[in-house]
């Protein structure tokens, strides 16, 4: 019996266009702020090598950043056919409230209370449904259920 790997292919990360404009100025804040105040730290002859430390996971996030910014890809607007997917804001209703998500890639996530991953519990359950779908959310603190009661493509 032949054994066949399957690879994942390298598409591009899909970013939407306001996670752009926050990861830019996240990118900006590292470059100009947070880099140049630890700068006189870490050449000082009794510096901490934890100022060096810190000042090279900086670099290396801003560095990680730009490049994943520069050849990201941007959310598919022009189908309209009200499926979810990366991009979309979703209307969920639970059986103790109802609220608003956009589903995102986990790089945005944490820029605002609105975005989650589409690799979190919920993000998994409604990814390709619609408008009035019932998903099972399997989540580790216990699976509920929950209503999509709307599906926009906002920018």
């Amino acid at each position: 019996m032949k054994t066949v790997s399957k690879k994942k292919e390298n598409a591009p990360v899909i970013i939407t266009e306001l996670g752009r404009i926050e990861l830019n100025k996240q990118i900006e804040n590292i470059r100009n702020v947070q880099l140049p105040a630890l700068a006189p730290f870490i050449s000082a002859t009794d510096r901490d090598e934890r100022d060096v430390a810190e000042f090279t996971r900086l670099t290396e996030e801003a560095n990680t950043l730009e490049a994943l910014v520069s050849e990201s890809g941007k959310p598919d607007l022009l189908i309209d056919d009200k499926t979810i997917r990366l991009g979309s804001v979703v209307k969920i209703q639970t059986a103790k409230e109802t609220f608003k998500v956009r589903i995102v890639h986990p790089v945005e996530a944490h820029l605002d209370d609105e975005r989650i991953s589409v690799e979190s519990p919920l993000g998994q359950a409604i990814m390709g449904n619609k408008k009035g779908d019932r998903v099972t959310v399997l989540a580790p603190s216990g699976n509920w259920s929950a209503l999509i009661k709307e599906v926009a493509l906002l920018p």
